[in-house]
């Protein structure tokens, strides 16, 4: 019976193991429209006025396509955009925006060129950089995104995205201490960082500071309640420490969080196997009640 549990353990733990493939990329260097759907579309019908009495204003066209962009509206937005490069050909903030809707929709070969674009007419714009590099390492440039890291730090030494971004691929290229070194540069900057303690958490669990981790894990926790993964991922190690109440728990929350995720499900079921095998009978059902 205990070589079951054990078997089973491990077999959950491979997944932590694997860690750095689910890293929290931060997408783009600043912040989007906490609106809801409703109140874009009542500013957009705004710009629809605007547009019909003066045509010829760039800034409408570009409020537009930014408002059609956070609606999921990517074609709508890449047609304003393309106004309003034929109004203002050498507007960065155009092709900026522009390779960010490309991006929303993974053509990263038209999103990179767009960046580019916007790097040669505004050089020294560090989210520029930041958004290229998370392209380049959707398209696995890991050294061009490094590059592109660097220079939005170079333009930009307090752009916090630019550090976290660049900790997730110095992660990804297994340069552990690198990663938390920029980690807690970002934090630094912003004490705000769910994200950003989510992924020095899985940094962590790869150079097994799992004690680490898990403070690390609850810090994203108190930042964000409902971060789903932070309280699966915590659970994974409570379970590799042994603490597997503990370990149920999480799991139990992720799933609440997170109805649909069969990983979680699968996780906390056979956790609860292994709690029945431990003490070599069947938990009663007031031990493994959720209330």
């Amino acid at each position: 019976m205990r070589e079951f549990s054990i078997r089973n353990c491990i077999k959950l733990f491979a997944v932590v193991i694997f860690f750095a493939a689910l890293f929290q990329q931060a997408v783009y260097a600043d912040y989007e429209t906490g609106m809801t759907d409703a109140e874009i579309i009542k500013k957009i019908r705004k710009c629809n006025k605007k547009i019909n009495k003066r045509p010829d204003r760039i800034k409408y066209y570009v409020q537009r396509g930014f408002l059609r962009y956070c609606l999921g509206d990517y074609g709508g937005a890449l047609e304003d955009y393309v106004e309003a490069e034929g109004l203002e050909p050498e507007n960065s903030d155009i092709f900026y925006s522009r390779g960010r809707v490309w991006f929303a929709q993974n053509n990263y070969t038209e999103a990179i060129k767009d960046f580019d674009r916007a790097a040669e007419l505004k050089k020294k714009d560090s989210k520029i950089y930041v958004s290229r590099g998370i392209t380049k390492e959707k398209m696995n440039d890991y050294e061009g995104a490094a590059s592109d890291y660097d220079l939005a730090i170079k333009y930009d030494k307090h752009s916090r995205s630019a550090y976290s971004n660049r900790g997730v691929l110095k992660g990804k290229m297994q340069d552990y201490q690198g990663a938390l070194d920029d980690y807690q540069k970002a934090i630094k900057l912003c004490k705000y960082a769910p994200d950003t303690y989510y992924n020095m958490a899985l940094t962590k669990c790869q150079l097994e500071q799992y004690e680490d981790a898990i403070k690390d894990f609850s810090t994203a926790i108190e930042q964000n309640p409902k971060y789903a993964m932070a309280y699966y991922k915590r659970g994974l190690v409570y379970q590799k420490m042994g603490s597997k109440q503990f370990a149920r728990s999480d799991f139990i929350n992720a799933l609440k969080l997170t109805p649909s995720n069969r990983e979680v499900k699968q996780a906390l079921e056979t956790l609860n196997k292994e709690l029945e095998e431990l003490y070599d009978t069947k938990v009663p059902a007031w031990v493994l009640n959720d209330d």
